[in-house]
């Protein structure tokens, strides 16, 4: 039975979320943001879709559309060095007036994972790392050209060093005794450039890893484990996603076509309904079964940031996310469809979302071990 939210808190919160984004130079961060912008700007996309993004800085919509649009003439954006981007995106349920709420997208410089930095630069990468503890999602990007030369070695010094990075840094955060309960719950493996293995799924992908690093990506959940309170609500190297800005020349790095993506369509089902997913399941295995939303706010309200303020709101999403039905995509459609029709704009959206999340479309590209094959 749905549980009716109606009535039950005053005022009406709009989606807040943030993403953290991680990968060393040159795995492709900047081009991923341009290309994730610039293709939800297509009519072709908003219409599939039902919902579209706006930066909401103008000269940085600019900027990203420029340089999407630029990628059909194999001009790539230039890399970006010991800069952190924070770049906020309003959402917009197509058809509905008012914004359904923002996706804040920080792009984390991959060089500050690889060299130590002190004095000024040492505190702009501390308030850098602050940041992050904004987010409930975080994407660790795997190369997939640095894949493809190095082969798992590469996947292994990957992980080694970005757990190695989040003990430096965890020295000047945590006190003794003390753990930080903002921070990210869930770190998606994502293979950039995956159109370099066009013959290959995410099972592969999943593979390569498990084979190259299984303990170091034990360890890093352990360390996760340290920093955060709560640490039974965490998900790490548990999903798994293939990821392309466009098709590229292996041989030149050159676009041969920007219109290719691949996955670009999951980062906001993943950022704003795999959260919602994940509190469903971690609630229920803690108590066996969860019949309020009341009650999930309770275990989650002190261990999460921002998505939790709009939970109450989409209730008819909610007990649906786990739900495994073949027809948990049409009862999503309805539930997208009643909202759009009532004018809820953040239900809309959500619903949305949640659909692609349970797509089957997507099980070529995206893995998680917490799902049924």
């Amino acid at each position: 039975m749905l549980e009716s939210v109606t009535g039950l808190f005053s005022g009406k919160p709009t989606i807040e979320q943030h993403l953290a984004v991680f990968g060393q130079s040159g795995s492709g961060k900047t081009t991923l943001l341009s290309a994730f912008y610039g293709w939800q700007q297509e009519p072709e996309f908003r219409i599939k879709s039902g919902y579209g993004v706006n930066a909401v800085d103008a000269s940085t919509g600019m900027r990203l559309r420029a340089s999407y649009l630029k990628m059909a003439e194999s001009l790539l954006p230039p890399q970006t060095r010991y800069a952190h981007e924070a770049v906020e995106f309003t959402i917009r349920a197509r058809g509905l007036d008012g914004n359904a709420g923002k996706l804040v997208w920080h792009d984390y410089p991959g060089e500050w994972w690889t060299e130590t930095k002190t004095e000024t630069e040492g505190n702009r990468k501390i308030e850098t790392f602050r940041a992050l503890l904004k987010s409930d999602v975080a994407l660790i990007l795997i190369d997939g050209a640095r894949l493809n030369r190095d082969k798992g070695i590469y996947i292994r010094d990957l992980i080694r060093g970005f757990r190695e990075e989040l003990e430096r840094q965890k020295e000047a955060f945590i006190r003794e005794g003390e753990r930080l309960y903002p921070f990210p719950r869930v770190w998606i493996l994502c293979l950039s450039k995956s159109d370099l293995f066009p013959d290959k799924d995410v099972f592969w992908f999943r593979d390569q890893v498990t084979a190259a690093a299984a303990d170091e990506l034990s360890e890093l959940r352990h360390v996760i484990g340290q920093i955060i309170g709560g640490d039974q609500f965490k998900s790490i190297g548990e999903d798994y996603l293939l990821l392309s800005s466009a098709k590229f020349d292996s041989e030149t790095g050159k676009v041969l076509n920007a219109d290719q993506q691949v996955g670009l369509d999951m980062i906001m089902p993943l950022a704003i309904a795999l959260p919602i997913k994940r509190a469903l399941t971690w609630s229920r295995t803690k108590e066996g079964a969860v019949t309020s939303i009341h009650r999930v706010l309770e275990l989650f309200r002190s261990t999460t940031t921002n998505y939790l303020r709009y939970l109450p709101f989409v209730g008819n999403v909610f007990w649906l996310m786990d739900d495994t039905a073949k027809s948990i995509l049409q009862k999503l459609k309805d539930v997208e469809n009643a909202a759009r029709q009532r004018g809820d704009a953040v239900e809309t959206v959500v619903a949305a979302l949640a659909a692609r999340l349970s797509d089957e479309s997507t099980k070529n590209v995206y893995y998680s071990s917490k799902e049924p094959l």
